[in-house]
């Protein structure tokens, strides 16, 4: 059984980042990635959730006027960068469920990753022996946020669900 800790339901920060790359990726080397690799530069601490807009438009969608595109995913990689923290837990989905993970390290760009889209990551410590929990076993709240089409979702305010998903499994 695993146990989200010392963690009350106000102090408990967990996101859902549905990867790019593989599993096998994710878990040799401990890391969580996204994809748009090619949007390089949003580790600068001076930008604003504006500007991560603008890079996303202008490598990934330049001839288009509207935004919306490049702002859903400047809002990924906000979350990502930004309010994900060490210490915070990720939720990967799968077909079978979710693994869940503790971040052990900052966002990092690794430029020799962008040919295969995952060049933004971040460290994390791999829980449950690295088994997913099962669809059967999560709470149907959980359920509902895995399945969202954003990237990077902000599921703090799931924190019960977890937990239970958790220790059942």
């Amino acid at each position: 059984m695993i146990s989200l800790g010392e963690y009350t339901g106000k102090d408990f920060r967990a996101f859902i980042v549905k990867i790019s790359g593989t599993e096998d990726k994710m878990f040799a080397e401990d890391i969580v990635m996204i994809g748009y690799s090619k949007a390089d530069g949003l580790l600068d601490e001076s930008l604003t959730k504006d500007d991560f807009r603008e890079i996303v438009q202008k490598e990934y969608f330049p001839k288009e006027e509207n935004k919306r595109r490049a702002g859903q995913i400047a809002g990924d990689f906000w979350r990502f960068i930004r309010e994900m923290d060490i210490e915070h837990y990720v939720l990967v989905p799968t077909k079978e469920g979710f693994y869940i993970g503790k971040v052990v390290g900052p966002a990092t760009y690794n430029e020799m990753r962008i040919f295969n889209d995952t060049a933004y990551q971040r460290k994390v410590q791999w829980l449950n022996n690295k088994e997913p929990i099962t669809i059967e076993k999560t709470p149907e709240d959980v359920q509902k946020r895995l399945k969202s089409v954003q990237a990077v979702i902000d599921a703090s305010d799931l924190y019960q669900e977890i937990e239970f998903a958790m220790r059942i499994s």
